[in-house]
């Protein structure tokens, strides 16, 4: 069955010279060859284009384009554009576009392709082999998704490395936003699929994700201006990203390879940065970061097999966190930072190691390091501080080890150095005005 349905002005360019009417200028260019192609698009007022290519299976297009606004001076008016390229197996595709008369800016752009040409025999359980969704509300929003089908899934020569059981969808409200979904997800054919979903709703805003793992889930909440989210996982399984922004220029970046890894970055204040890596062997890994305060820092850099990295910035300006885990299994890191220009970095690389570190005040600097040493491992440490000017820092190295650090007041200084066994250590320096929170 083929099925094409067109609304609007003309399935070809409309021209009209008198330049009152060239605001009403529409095209749509459908050309379907094989099996069950359904094509469908609506174009109402303005210059809305739509090109759609289809190539076989049972592949579906809805585009819709709504714009008919009282019209701007020199054709400055909404210019929705839809582009759809499906090729093979079961894609399906949407774009709806609503648009706002944006004035001196571009319409609406939304471009899907999609293709996956899956070997003889193949079958798709899941029904998302291949779906792609974008709606956008707006004005001079751009939004893209490409995904990518796999011919042999062997991971060999002649296989391209990408899937078939991917979906994506892009909703956008606002201005100025920018989103872009690439799935070439390597082996994945059927149920658990892929899926990447992008929410924006704001200005100026920019996401990018690419999944090339099976059983991968990207979803990424953009509100209020001009946030930046990077999305990244490779070609492994069971990925989990969440991103939500609801602040101001706000920066994440997530990049996850290792199989069975969770990222989750929230960013409520503004001018923020965070940075989550899960490489290759930080299995069954967990990253979260919150960033409630302002002009603040996260890295999570973890390599290290079941590891927990927990930094949670709540208030204040300039807070910068640091927290590295490799080499090792057990590690735990656990960061809280409430005041104004507050350092913490915390290295840990070994066996069994345990961080907690929960900063408030002005100007205070916390370090740890953990390594396994000569023997295996159960480190302890723990530092709290308030006040102005403290600087804690802690060494540990074999095992047995334990420290706990609490400063108040201005100005101390803490360095506890452990080598060996059976060691512990209790530093505590005028903790009147330390924060009351338990160990």
């Amino acid at each position: 069955m083929k099925k094409s349905i067109i609304s609007g002005a003309s399935i070809i360019a409309l021209a009209v010279a008198a330049p009152a009417f060239a605001q009403q200028a529409q095209s749509s260019d459908v050309d379907q060859v094989g099996d069950d192609n359904t094509t469908t698009v609506s174009q109402q007022g303005n210059e809305g284009v739509s090109d759609i290519d289809q190539d076989g299976n049972d592949n579906l297009v809805e585009v819709t384009q709504t714009e008919d606004p009282t019209g701007a001076s020199l054709f400055n008016v909404a210019a929705n554009k839809a582009t759809i390229d499906q090729t093979g197996d079961n894609s399906r595709a949407r774009i709806e576009q609503h648009s706002d008369n944006p004035g001196s800016n571009p319409g609406n752009e939304a471009t899907i392709t999609q293709n996956s040409e899956a070997p003889g025999g193949n079958t798709v359980p899941s029904g998302f082999s291949l779906n792609g969704r974008i709606i956008q509300s707006g004005s001079a929003n751009i939004s893209t998704i490409t995904q990518n089908g796999n011919p042999n899934n062997s991971g060999g020569p002649g296989d391209d490395g990408s899937g078939s059981g991917v979906t994506a969808r892009n909703d956008q409200t606002g201005s100025g936003n920018s989103s872009s979904i690439t799935q070439n997800v390597f082996g994945d054919t059927a149920d658990p699929y892929s899926d990447a979903d992008v929410i924006q709703n704001g200005t100026n805003n920019d996401s990018t994700v690419q999944q090339r793992g099976s059983d991968a889930r990207v979803l990424v909440t953009q509100s209020n201006d001009g946030n930046f989210s990077d999305v990244s996982q490779g070609a492994n399984k069971e990925m989990e990203a969440t991103v939500t922004q609801s602040g101001n220029r706000n920066i994440s970046y997530v990049d996850q390879i290792a199989r069975t890894v969770t990222a989750s970055v929230t960013q409520s204040g503004d001018d923020n940065e965070s940075y989550v890596t899960q490489g290759g062997q930080s299995r069954e890994s967990d990253a979260i970061v919150s960033q409630g305060a302002d002009n603040s820092f996260s890295d999570v850099d973890q390599t290290n097999t079941a590891s927990l990295a927990m930094v949670d910035q709540i208030s204040g300006t300039n807070l910068r966190s640091t927290i590295n885990q490799s080499d090792g299994e057990g590690a735990e890191a656990n960061v809280t930072q409430s005041g104004d220009t507050l350092t913490s970095t915390v290295m840990q690389t070994g066996d069994g190691q345990l961080a907690n570190v929960d900063q408030s005040g002005f100007n205070n600097l916390s370090d740890i390091s953990q390594d396994n040493g000569a023997g295996s491992g159960d480190n302890f440490a723990s530092v709290i501080q308030s006040g102005e000017n403290n600087m804690s820092y802690i060494v540990q190295s074999g095992t047995e080890n334990s420290a706990t650090v609490m400063q108040g007041n201005d100005g101390n200084l803490s360095n506890v150095d452990q080598t060996g066994t059976g060691n512990s250590a209790t530093v505590m320096q005028n903790v009147a005005s330390a924060p009351a929170t338990s160990m």
